[in-house]
């Protein structure tokens, strides 16, 4: 009789064709949002080459002069070579423990303090059920941002429709009742490459809509132009002599 075995969580698939790795040890760095974001696009891109700072910014959707700021912080630090690659140290370090990223994380245009909170959320999963439950703290104190940035970023990756979120309680040695640390569960994000393919689709068409009806409203007033709102000012009457204030008393 055949055995049919039930999928538990994503569909296998070979993960070096839509994932690239990360090493676990970066979160021993404390780097700051964006040069997590950089650091990761020189992981993803390990060891096809060095890339100019313009290239970086629009990859990643930030300013050039931004790119080149935080670039230089990461070759202080002896992260990165001066022709901007990955030192060596650090990919041996990536070739050991290391945690993935998909590829197309770089295309949904993530603030970059959710970029680094979707990264430890994809740290600490459990790797068969896609599902952590970390605290707000923690994700503050491991990550950096503070403790409002982190559930900014929380509520940014649910409206990307990166994660679920259930909330959780449970029950003290006295049977009182607690609220517990949020259970998320990690999305597949090509449902999300789809939404927001969707929504950038929808804003391109909102775009296209109103530069059609400014020039059409523009070649209207061409062919018709209009009317003065209001005629010239005449000049000014002459005040009324009795309207005059009077001396309080005489001179």
């Amino acid at each position: 009789m055949r055995r049919h075995a039930t999928p538990i969580g994503w569909p296998r698939r070979n993960p070096r064709h839509y994932r690239f790795a990360m090493p676990n040890a970066v979160w021993e760095y404390k780097l700051k949002p964006v040069e997590f974001i950089i650091f990761s696009y020189l992981c993803y891109h390990r060891p096809s080459g060095t890339f100019t700072p313009e290239v970086i910014a629009t990859d990643i959707h930030m300013t050039t002069s931004t790119v080149k700021k935080y670039l230089e912080a990461l070759m202080d630090r002896g992260l990165v070579t001066a022709e901007r690659s990955l030192a060596l140290d650090v990919q041996c370090i990536t070739s050991e423990k290391f945690f993935t990223l998909p590829n197309e994380v770089f295309l949904l245009q993530l603030p970059p303090s959710a970029f680094m909170v979707y990264s430890y959320l994809l740290l600490i999963e459990d790797r068969r059920t896609h599902n952590c439950h970390p605290s707000y703290n923690t994700i503050s104190a491991v990550t950096g941002v503070s403790k409002n940035t982190a559930m900014k970023s929380i509520g940014t990756l649910l409206e990307m429709g990166l994660i679920t979120a259930e909330s959780s309680s449970y029950f003290d040695k006295r049977g009182m009742k607690w609220n517990g640390n949020n259970l998320y569960t990690i999305l597949p994000v090509r449902a999300a490459m789809d939404a927001f393919n969707q929504r950038q689709l929808h804003q391109l068409e909102l775009d296209t809509e109103c530069r059609r009806v400014l020039r059409r409203q523009a070649e209207y007033d061409h062919r018709h132009p209009r009317a003065a709102l209001c005629a010239p000012d005449s000049a000014p009457a002459a005040p009324d002599p009795s309207q005059q204030c009077k001396p309080l008393c005489a001179s």
